[in-house]
């Protein structure tokens, strides 16, 4: 072998070593551990209050959340409670190579791979919160296998299951709409915009697109949908397929549709305010978002004759960036977590 070849080969032995260690080291950490009926809790040295919070919650909604997708659980999920975002990261990373999560994780979930991850520094209701739409993501997971369904309709679900009505993202959505600056479902396939404001709006997008199809196109549909999902179990086109064959129609016209009546306040604000006493709300937000659009159009129209070309450019590349492309996704190598 060649002096090159002998090095190179060094270089990989000790790189390997070091994924090792640093695998063994996380795996070796004196976790505790208690077993509940579905689930393995285990969580860092001074974690116990909150492991046993999260154990309580699982199991309290763990039927519910199983029940609402039509999914069975195929095995026993392990719950791993870390002290802070740092130590969320770096044991997901080390248990799982490849994996880049973002920093704004609240929680992990890697379906595949029946493991959760949650961060204990946050509030009570949080980490409650945070952990039933984990539970969520790995119930779709069993329910339509690994990569079955696309980044946005997991994440849309988790939300309407783990969560009530947010008023932060029905702002999100409603500047969004009104400002013609929504991301296209298609771009939001594989993951979310690293960036955690467009990754705020791209979790609007989703739960309200998911909402839309329950309350505008019917319950009984949607559970049709979730039955397809669980006999067909692909990975490849198989969630495109599924919604065709139930609604009758392919996903990028009923984007199309969901869009159209995001442009009327008729047809969104029933769905993005579901209770009656929010109305007042949603009337503010309106004219809030209009006053906005205005602005805007006045203020380009101003200074649209002292604009040169460069800065025109540099203007619609603003505007486009508001889109999600794919370098901008979270890059993962493979199937990535379900992410909060």
């Amino acid at each position: 072998m060649s002096r090159r070849g002998r090095l190179w080969g060094a270089l990989l032995a000790l790189w390997c070593a070091l994924s090792f260690a640093l695998t063994a080291h996380a795996e070796s950490a004196e976790f505790e551990r208690l077993d509940t009926e579905h689930y393995t809790v285990e969580w860092a040295p001074g974690l116990a209050p909150s492991a046993r919070r999260v154990s309580e919650t699982l199991e309290r909604e763990h039927t519910r959340i199983y029940r609402e997708l039509g999914a069975e659980a195929v095995g026993r999920t392990r719950v791993t409670v870390l002290e802070s975002e740092r130590d969320l990261l770096e044991t997901a990373r080390a248990r799982h190579p490849g994996s880049t999560p973002p920093e704004w994780a609240a929680g992990l979930a890697y379906p595949g791979a029946r493991a959760i991850y949650l961060r204990a520094d946050v509030s009570a209701q949080e980490l409650e919160t945070t952990a039933v739409h984990e539970l969520s993501h790995v119930a779709m997971g069993d329910l339509a296998g690994a990569g079955g369904v696309p980044t946005w309709f997991t994440e849309g679900v988790a939300v309407r299951q783990s969560e009530p009505f947010a008023l932060d993202r029905a702002t999100i959505l409603t500047q969004a709409a009104m400002l013609d600056r929504l991301l296209r479902l298609d771009a939001l396939e594989r993951g979310f915009p690293a960036g955690g404001g467009r990754a705020g709006l791209a979790y609007a997008q989703s739960v309200h697109f998911v909402g839309w199809l329950v309350e505008a196109r019917g319950a009984q549909p949607f559970a049709a949908l979730m039955r397809t999902l669980g006999e067909q179990r692909s990975p490849n086109g198989g969630f495109e397929a599924a919604i065709e064959k139930v609604y009758g129609e392919p996903l990028a016209e009923l984007e199309r549709r969901w869009r159209d009546a995001l442009s009327f306040w008729w047809g969104w604000m029933p769905i993005v305010f579901l209770s009656s006493g929010a109305w007042l709300g949603a009337a503010a937000l309106l004219v809030y978002a209009w006053r906005r659009r205005t602005r805007e159009r006045a203020s380009r129209l101003r200074d649209m004759a002292g604009l040169e070309a460069v800065d025109m450019a540099e203007d619609i590349e603003i505007a486009h960036d508001l889109r999600a492309r794919g370098d901008l996704l979270d890059p993962y190598s493979g199937r990535p977590p379900s992410i909060h």
